[in-house]
């Protein structure tokens, strides 16, 4: 029995070894564990603290320039001289905090940050209880930031959510509070606060809702414009009377809750009727419209505030904010042009009735710099699209781009390169014709080109595909700025289907022609200097788009398109060497059977001409179809009218000292009509003149081809033809061709 209970002895034993061993392991687990949140914890703190420091060091400089009060931006022309000051529309008046009520700063307190003057730059109570309304009734449904970090985000930062910003806000509110104090932050948000209808600041809140100084408003009223900031819009007592008592009422209810006010004035403020002392104001007064001054600019502004942010330095930053803080931007304007084009679009008798719209861009020939733009009749900036930057149907004016351009660039033909006519032509399924519907028979590409046929351009674009390749044509007008998404047919040739562009951008091509053949693609910003001094350049689009002889060439052949049978006969300027080319854009055909169109009915009618001194680009037409098509095309006549306005402007803001465009050393020829490329033979010429009307195209199967281009031109036996230098009979003329009416 002894050794029966001595042998099971050691049983026990190795059980109790074992469950011994189990708990040190366990034990061992649990401080392992242990060890490594710890461990985890520092770690994820240290990252913490390093992303931190990096978006700290990655955070806008601390400039106290940008906690001034709004600066509205300046523009100056291209002499340094101050053209005009963007202030935006804005509503603003300086406020001292000593001029601030004592129960207004109260209700911004009780409102926005009540222990504003007991934290720091960071509300951490607040904070915190913020994390838990967050985590039990939803993220967002509280926030947590102070006056300190509404200040820093509207200074300094974009309005972008990302914990980056949130990190940055957080640094730069503790660098605010380092250098300024309480009273002085206070100050600076209530002179950035935006109150709606472009008033920023309370001061010029209280003058414009209730025509107060702040010492005369009522509670009522201080309590209303201390809760309208936080959604300005929505509390807007214009747009939502109901919404802004509901926000009154709970300033406030948080005023008497925080015991800023006593019972009996959170009793006696609600019954208080808003409206009482409201300025009534209609929604002409209560636009937005500033920079009204000076509206001649307006064209150029708006072509700036698109240019403007196109730079790296403004990369997400607010067009309004950069607009108001304090930037000089030096431009390419010359204030002289500018002013004549915008008056005589706004007061010349260039356009059949109200509905005919106007776009024009003036350029530097030598530079591409902008010179003057118009984006229509009485442009308002903002209001109205800018038909100077608005892509329209092109009609002819890609000629020299689609066709002949790469016919002299690749192929080397002369100016005298002989093309056969015909007085119909079919490509790809659709018929085309000249505009008279006659073969001229053999024509030179000077002839063809100055007078627009449309046959000889369609042959010779087709030429260029077979021996230049298939994308040459595309090509030479990428390198001009004109590109096409897809492929080029012989309705984008004449200027229909996809053959959109602006007068900006047709300015900045036939400029290269002007140029030498390089292209610099429109600009309008020379340089910014921003607030504190620091200047940022603007580089624009600049490289060579032909060869010497493809521009001089083109230029001496449309310089043709003002002289007898050209298709701007007429229309030059006495010492001003210049070329053109017109275009007319139509509707389609179903548009012309619907309302019963005439033949010669025109949507878009053009003239994109250039001087060594300057290239001016003219669109006119309506950007859409009336009821019935009544008022809503332009007759035969009627299309001179941008080609009358081209003339007015170049002969008033042109030099006239017979510059003239210079001959390259690989050209070779004297005549314009005989031009060719030094070396090379052109074996196919002829030394024919023809004499005919300028085209349209016109489709016999009704698609989409159809009636794609027509040109105008001016007939040989007109009398507005006249002598080019006899101003007044032309003037004379002109009155006719107002008075024209189409039946």
């Amino acid at each position: 029995m002894t050794e029966n209970k001595g042998s099971s002895q050691p049983k026990k034993n190795n059980n109790g070894k074992s469950n011994g061993k189990k708990n040190r392991n366990v034990k061992r687990t649990i401080i392992k564990i242990i060890g490594f949140m710890i461990i985890a914890f520092f770690v994820l703190l240290l990252l913490g603290i390093l992303l931190f420091a990096y978006y700290a060091w990655k955070a806008p400089a601390f400039s106290e320039s940008k906690l001034d009060d709004p600066i509205p931006a300046k523009i100056y022309d291209k002499n340094g001289e101050l053209v005009k000051t963007l202030d935006n529309g804005q509503r603003h008046e300086h406020v001292n905090i000593k001029d601030v009520p004592k129960d207004m700063k109260n209700a911004v307190l009780a409102t926005e940050d009540n222990r504003f003057y007991q934290h720091g730059a960071l509300d951490y109570k607040r904070l915190f209880g913020a994390i838990g309304k967050n985590l039990t009734g939803g993220f967002g449904s509280q926030g947590a930031s102070t006056l300190t970090q509404q200040v820093v985000k509207d200074s300094f930062l974009t309005q972008q959510k990302s914990i980056g910003r949130k990190a940055q806000e957080a640094y730069l509110s503790y660098r605010l509070e380092q250098e300024y104090s309480k009273d002085e932050i206070f100050q600076v948000y209530m002179n950035k606060i935006y109150y709606s209808d472009g008033v920023t600041g309370i001061k010029a809140a209280a003058k414009y809702y209730f025509n107060k100084d702040m010492k005369d408003l009522n509670l009522a009223e201080e309590a209303y414009l201390a809760g309208l900031p936080q959604v300005p819009n929505l509390y807007n007592i214009y747009n939502n009377p109901k919404e802004a008592n509901n926000r009154k009422d709970t300033v406030l209810y948080l005023m008497h809750k925080h015991n800023r006010i006593n019972d009996k004035q959170y009793a006696d403020a609600k019954k208080i009727d808003l409206k009482a002392n409201l300025v009534e104001r209609t929604k002409k007064e209560r636009q937005v419209t500033g920079n009204e001054k000076n509206p001649e600019y307006d064209s150029y502004v708006n072509f700036v505030q698109s240019e403007l942010m196109n730079n790296k330095y403004f990369k997400d930053k607010n067009l309004g904010s950069v607009l108001q803080s304090g930037i000089k931007i030096y431009t390419n304007m010359d204030k002289d042009v500018q002013q004549t084009l915008q008056d005589r679009i706004n007061n010349g008798s260039f356009y059949k009735n109200e509905d005919q719209q106007v776009g024009a861009t003036i350029l530097d020939s030598k530079t591409g710099g902008l010179v003057a733009i118009s984006g229509g009749r009485n442009y308002k900036n903002v209001v109205e699209r800018n038909q100077a930057t608005d892509p329209h149907p092109t009609g002819s004016s890609l000629k020299p781009f689609l066709a002949y351009g790469p016919a002299i660039e690749n192929m080397k033909w002369s100016t005298n390169h002989a093309v056969q006519d015909e007085s119909s032509y079919w490509v790809d399924g659709s018929q085309f014709k000249n505009y008279d519907t006659k073969s001229h028979g053999t024509v030179s590409i000077y002839d063809a080109l100055r007078q627009s046929f449309n046959i000889p351009a369609l042959k010779t674009w087709q030429q260029v595909k077979s021996q230049a390749g298939n994308d040459a044509p595309q090509k030479f007008a990428s390198k001009l700025g004109l590109d096409y998404s897809g492929k080029i047919g012989p309705s984008e040739v004449l200027g229909g289907s996809s053959s959109e562009f602006s007068p900006t951008q047709l300015a900045s091509a036939f400029a290269a022609i002007a140029n030498g053949g390089t292209y610099n693609n429109a600009h309008s910003i020379q340089k910014v200097v921003t607030h504190e001094g620091d200047t940022i350049e603007y580089e624009h689009t600049s490289h060579k788009a032909m060869k010497d002889y493809t521009s001089y060439m083109l230029a001496e052949i449309l310089k043709g398109t003002f002289k007898a049978y050209g298709s701007a006969y007429g229309h030059g300027v006495s010492g001003v060497n210049m070329g053109a080319k017109t275009g007319t854009g139509t509707y389609g055909q179903e548009i012309y059977e619907k309302y019963n169109l005439p033949d010669n009915a025109a949507k878009d009618v053009w003239i994109n001409g250039f001087s060594p001194e300057y290239t001016m680009s003219v669109w006119m037409g309506f950007n859409k179809v009336k009821q019935y098509g009544t008022n809503s095309f332009i007759g035969h006549s009627e299309q001179e009218y941008p080609q009358y306005l081209y003339e007015d402007v170049m002969s008033s803001i042109s030099s006239k000292d017979g510059e003239d465009f210079k001959k390259p050393n690989d050209v070779q020829g004297s005549s314009p009509d005989s031009l060719s490329v030094s070396g090379h033979s052109d074996n196919n010429t002829t030394n024919r003149s023809v004499h005919g009307s300028s085209d349209t195209s016109s489709s016999s199967n009704g698609g989409s081809n159809s009636a794609s281009s027509r040109n105008s031109s001016n007939s040989s036996n007109g009398a507005s033809q006249g002598n080019s230098g006899n101003t007044f009979t032309r003037l004379f003329n002109l009155n006719s061709i107002f008075d024209y009416k189409v039946s």
